[in-house]
């Protein structure tokens, strides 16, 4: 039985998507372009906040991104959790992990602060650790974040498991050589995790207290 959980935040433990694509949208707006389906999100997300705004912003528009982005950080700093929630059964999930005594971390692309932010209303004095994007170190897949992780932890790569819902997450795990989980509920789906190799997919919050015995 794994002694420790690594999770990702968007698209695993909370559903932010509708969050992270109207404050977009009211940036595109901002600056007089069309807005986006909140739909085509599922795939703007994920690889850190510039990733998100840079398609967002399509390739013509790739000259307002540093405008662009100072306006996303004040928009959605204020409204990061209008709509972001849990997803079903993943707070009682979490509450059983800590109760079993497994130490839970996060490892997430978005921006620090909005990660502690979140973690700690929904996830309230759950997690050992969370880190966000940072400059002092590189965002996933780069495994950097994870390490940290694993010291403030206390515990080695082999009794701990990655879990996320997209190949980054996967690729993350892959690169700091733990295993991983890829859960088919968050932005992108059962296909993309197995080509990208994990090595067990959750269909249900409930199916991580199994394969974290395995």
């Amino acid at each position: 039985m794994k002694k420790g959980c690594l999770f990702d935040l968007d698209g695993t433990l909370v559903d932010s998507l509708m969050d992270l694509a109207l404050s977009t949208n009211r940036v595109l707006k901002k600056h007089g372009l069309l807005e986006h389906d909140i739909s085509k999100y599922n795939h703007y997300v994920g690889n850190g906040v510039k990733k998100l705004m840079q398609r967002a912003l399509g390739e013509e528009h790739q000259y307002l991104l540093d405008e662009c982005l100072n306006d996303f950080q004040m928009i959605y700093d204020e409204h990061c959790l209008d709509h972001t929630a849990p997803y079903p059964r993943i707070r009682e999930v979490i509450d059983e992990l800590y109760h079993q005594g497994i130490k839970l971390a996060v490892v997430t692309n978005k921006p620090h602060h909005l990660a502690v932010k979140i973690v700690e209303t929904l996830f309230p004095e759950r997690f050992t650790i969370v880190l966000g994007q940072q400059d002092i170190y590189p965002i996933k897949p780069a495994p950097d974040a994870v390490y940290m992780a694993l010291m403030a932890m206390k515990l080695k790569k082999e009794d701990c498991i990655f879990i996320g819902d997209s190949d980054v997450d996967i690729d993350t795990g892959y690169y700091a050589q733990m295993d991983t989980i890829g859960v088919c509920w968050g932005f992108r789906g059962q296909e993309e995790l197995e080509k990208a190799g994990a090595d067990y997919i959750a269909f249900d919050a409930d199916d991580i207290l199994e394969l974290i015995k395995k």
